[in-house]
């Protein structure tokens, strides 16, 4: 097997936070614009870039709406052939984030761009659109398909295909978050992903079939089943859950979905003052020490990049702890656990005592 004495990272593999974050900045000079062509009482309740946006519509109901992909995962299901989970993924990746911002989702439309992908590719993605509704609890009432052969390119040969969506839901004013209750003292519930989701799939691509050359149909012993299999576990769903706080009336303080950027994500609720400090991780999956093993990759990037465990992360009062952790410990969900605390500080950060790394911006470094 091909192996490269260099550790892999995400920028090396094509992927630039900063290059995104510039790109963003460019598009957003307009875009910022467009609040105030808004009708009056029709704006934004929470600053743009937040993990969904939440519309004022005159009522006490506000609107929550997001737009999110399956990414490079979907070239490792057509090397494998599997498309059982991608419409899983798509709808967690957009119903989670609506999470974050207080909101429980009702729908979704989806959109595909393709070559030319035979029908049993179309009835398997239905499939599993079907099954990451039914998990969701919403509706799937139109959608979108765009034949783009000069444009789309997939792993096979005139089959390639893209897969987005944008997904609606809604929330009470006073229920809308975007981490304005968090507060020292306040203790950090994870919830365990479903292995590594949908983000950072063009570094394991790098680390597996690029510098390794592994094939999907590789039996790993650790993971009791292939590669591939193990690459394509579905993202997680916690709709489920959170609808469960709500009617318990265990709302979090706030809630932070761990996807690209990995725990740099729990920043995006921080003011300043404000340390999220990890000391209780629990063990690294064996996907991740598997990944990281054959990538040769840091402790700073694999926490940047990977959700390493923990799909979601609550903030909650820790008078409210024990009946959050009561409430999602229903028998078939993820498993939680305790894994930190807020803490004053200067400026913003999330830290790892343990591991010896603290994040701030878009980077880990040593803990000092």
């Amino acid at each position: 097997m091909a192996k490269s004495s260099t550790a892999a990272t995400y920028a090396q593999s094509g992927v630039s936070f900063e290059r995104k974050e510039t790109f963003l900045s460019a598009l957003l000079e307009s875009l910022k614009k467009t609040d105030r062509l808004a009708a009056e009482g029709q704006r934004p309740l929470i600053p743009n870039g937040y993990y969904a946006s939440v519309l004022d519509i005159g009522l006490p109901v506000a609107i929550a709406l997001t737009t999110d992909g399956v990414g490079s995962k979907i070239l490792i299901a057509e090397a494998a052939g599997d498309f059982s989970g991608l419409g899983i993924d798509l709808i967690a990746m957009n119903v989670n984030d609506l999470l974050c911002v207080g909101a429980l989702p009702i729908a979704l439309v989806d959109y595909i761009a393709m070559e030319k992908p035979p029908a049993s590719v179309g009835r398997a993605l239905g499939r599993s659109l079907y099954e990451g509704a039914k998990q969701a609890g919403i509706s799937i009432p139109g959608g979108e398909i765009a034949q783009l052969p000069d444009m789309i390119r997939g792993h096979n040969k005139g089959e390639g295909f893209d897969l987005a969506a944008a997904a609606i839901g809604t929330v009470a004013r006073e229920d809308v978050s975007c981490g304005q209750g968090i507060r020292p003292g306040d203790v950090l519930i994870g919830i365990e992903s479903n292995g590594v989701h949908s983000n950072g799939y063009t570094l394991v691509r790098e680390i597996c079939f690029k510098r390794r050359r592994l094939k999907v149909d590789l039996p790993v012993p650790e993971f009791g089943g292939t590669l591939g299999a193990e690459l394509l576990r579905p993202t997680a769903i916690y709709v489920p859950q959170f609808r469960a706080l709500a009617a318990a009336g265990l709302r979090p303080r706030a809630a932070m979905h761990i996807t690209g950027g990995g725990y740099l994500n729990l920043l995006r609720a921080a003011t300043d003052g404000i340390r999220f400090v990890v000391d209780a991780p629990p063990p690294l999956p064996p996907v991740f020490t598997f990944l990281q093993q054959q990538g040769r990759v840091t402790d700073t990037e694999m926490h940047r990049v990977f959700n390493l465990g923990i799909g979601m992360i609550l903030v909650v009062d820790p008078n409210r702890a024990d009946a959050t952790l009561a409430v999602l410990r229903k028998k078939g969900w993820k498993k939680p656990h305790v894994v930190g605390h807020v803490a004053a500080g200067k400026g913003r950060s999330v830290e790892f005592p343990t591991r010896g790394l603290v994040g701030r911006g878009h980077e880990f470094t040593p803990l000092a």
